[in-house]
């Protein structure tokens, strides 16, 4: 199973790409919504999206909505985790079908619970 984590931040990328190896998932990585669409544009199966909200050149929700105008993508779980609690960020999350929304700063043992959920489906 193979996950892309979308975060400008190393520290997070680096911290979320050990524990998920180290939990049996496949990881690809990008620093930003705009590189993250370069790998879902290269991958043929990404089996889920982690990604930030606030990130430069192209944010998290401008990454959710192109990434479901790829037909492969469509309906492809995507888990928001960001600083981020405003209302309106989750209410249009929840509108491009994010399955859960994480604040930051990261419980890795939070997001195992969340990430089974997640993938167990609907």
């Amino acid at each position: 199973m193979e996950i892309l984590v979308v975060d400008d931040s190393e520290t997070v990328r680096i911290r979320l790409k050990a524990f998920l190896e180290e939990s049996g998932y496949t990881v690809s990585e990008a620093n930003s919504g705009v590189m993250a669409l370069e790998v879902l544009t290269k991958k043929k199966e990404i089996d889920l999206i982690i990604t930030d909200l606030n990130m430069p050149e192209m944010d998290g929700l401008q990454l959710i909505e192109e990434a479901r105008k790829l037909e492969k993508f469509t309906y492809t779980p995507i888990i928001v985790c960001t600083t981020e609690v405003t209302d309106s960020y989750k209410e249009r999350a929840r509108e491009l079908g994010v399955r859960a929304w994480i604040k930051k700063p990261l419980d890795l043992s939070k997001m195992l619970a969340v990430l089974k959920r997640v993938l167990s489906g609907p």
